[in-house]
Formats: C-alpha cells, structure tokens, sequence
C-alpha cells in the first residue's frame, strides 16, 4: 500500500464511521461527488475510497450492509484501532488537514501514522477484530430494546453517544435531572472476555456508582444482559498497551512572549 492509499483509507474510515455527517462536513456533494473529490485530490481512483468505505461499514452504524462476506484488510484493522476513540470532530480535523494541506501529508507525525498503517505486522487477527466489532454493534441494539421494554438500569431519555468518545455508549438522562452512563459489552457465545478503551476505563473509575456496564451473552441466536453498577470498584482489568493515534497541540515558545 502506497501513501496515497493509506490516506485514502483513513478518509473512507472517517466517510463510514459518521456517514452522513461526514460527507456533509466535507462539502463536496453527493456521495458521488464527495469520492470524485477525494480521489482527484489524493489521485486514487474514486472507486477505492468507495470500496474502502464499504469495507469499514460493517463495522458501523450505517444503512449499507458493506462486505460483510469477506475479513476486513489488515491496513483497515489498523486504522479501526488507531482512529476508534476519537470524536467526529477530531477525526474531521485531520481528514480535512489530509485533504487541504499537502505541507500535512508530509508531516513527521502523518508519516508515523502511515508507516504503522501500511506495515506488515498485524496488531491483531482480522476475524477475531471484526467478529468482536459486529457482536459489540448487536450488542448495543439489544441494550437499545431492553432499556425500552424494562427501563433498566435507570428510567429516562435514552441518549446515544456512541460517536462522541466520551468513554460510554448511552447517557439516561433520568426525570430528577441526574444522568446514568452505561457502556455496552457484547460476548459471542456463552464464555469470553471484555475489552475497555482506556477512556472507558477512566470514566468508569470517575462516575462510580453512576456508571452501569450492560454485558450482553449472543448464544446460538438468543441475547440475555446482565447489569453491572460500578464496574471498576468490582472488575479488575489487566492493562494492555496498544499504538494508537493520540493528539495534542503544541504552542511555540514564541507565541508566549508575547
């Protein structure tokens, strides 16, 4: 893969993670329009960015079935795990610096981000990454349903703030003004493990009894959710440590002599 194409990659994750948004946030038109302007800008074939997104939307939450058939590429995988935790906006930020600013594409932090996109070590094994993504996606439905049906853990609003990054995937704005945060889980089968984003992990420790971990078993066809309040006082994780993308801004001395 060739650097043109591993900026196209990211594009395209940011066009199927937030989709609509995303192609309007862009301003380019239509979706055809949007992948013309892509590829005239970093001469791939519009095709490419087209497919490259189709190849992430089974991973998100989004109208088409993508290629769900087939594993997800392993420069895709790497993308996902870089790029997972950061927010619309920040993601935007730097699609748009890959599309506007050529002096960014030749940036030393750009280039790093490449290099660990287009080399041949796999930081994880594809099916297993994408089976757990899809589980997590039928997972969240399912929470979506039962919060319906049972109002557990708290009865109120029900807010999705998958796409925020805000370290849980539902915010229950309840009727006495408070808020219940709950993150959803999803485990194929009827054993296995469960993975938190260090953001996740943060935010649990910081909202205590407020924050509910909805764990959800798939086994054989069927979904059943067990709730647990205050997971960091009673789950014990191991820390893994995992190359992701992390953004910062630096000011120059000079600005602060002024």
């Amino acid at each position: 893969m060739d650097s043109q194409n591993a900026f196209a990659t990211i594009v395209a994750y940011y066009l199927s993670r937030f989709d609509r948004e995303a192609y309007e946030r862009l301003g380019f038109g239509n979706m055809t329009a949007t992948h013309k302007a892509i590829g005239r800008i970093l001469d791939v074939k519009p095709n490419y960015v087209k497919n490259r997104r189709d190849e992430f939307d089974p991973l998100h939450d989004n109208p088409r079935v993508g290629w769900y058939q087939r594993p997800l590429a392993p420069a895709c995988v790497r993308v996902h795990e870089m790029f997972q935790d950061l927010d619309e906006q920040t993601l935007r930020g730097i699609v748009e610096d890959i599309l506007n600013d050529p002096a960014y594409r030749q940036a030393g932090d750009i280039k790093e981000v490449l290099s660990h996109i287009k080399s041949g070590e796999r930081t994880a094994d594809n099916s297993s990454v994408v089976a757990r993504l899809r589980t997590g996606r039928l997972a969240e439905d399912f929470f979506i349903q039962h919060h319906r049906s049972t109002g557990r853990p708290a009865t109120g609003t029900l807010r999705d703030t998958r796409n925020l990054a805000c370290g849980y995937d539902f915010e229950i704005e309840t009727a006495s003004g408070g808020s219940i945060y709950v993150e959803v889980k999803g485990i194929a089968g009827d054993s296995g493990g469960i993975q938190f984003t260090d953001r996740e992990w943060r935010t649990a420790k910081e909202k205590g009894d407020l924050y509910f971990l909805a764990l959800v078993r798939i086994f054989n066809g069927t979904a059943t959710i067990g709730l647990i309040q205050n997971p960091a006082a009673v789950l014990h994780p191991q820390r893994r440590l995992y190359t992701t993308v992390q953004i910062s801004w630096s000011v120059s001395p000079h600005q602060l002599q002024n």
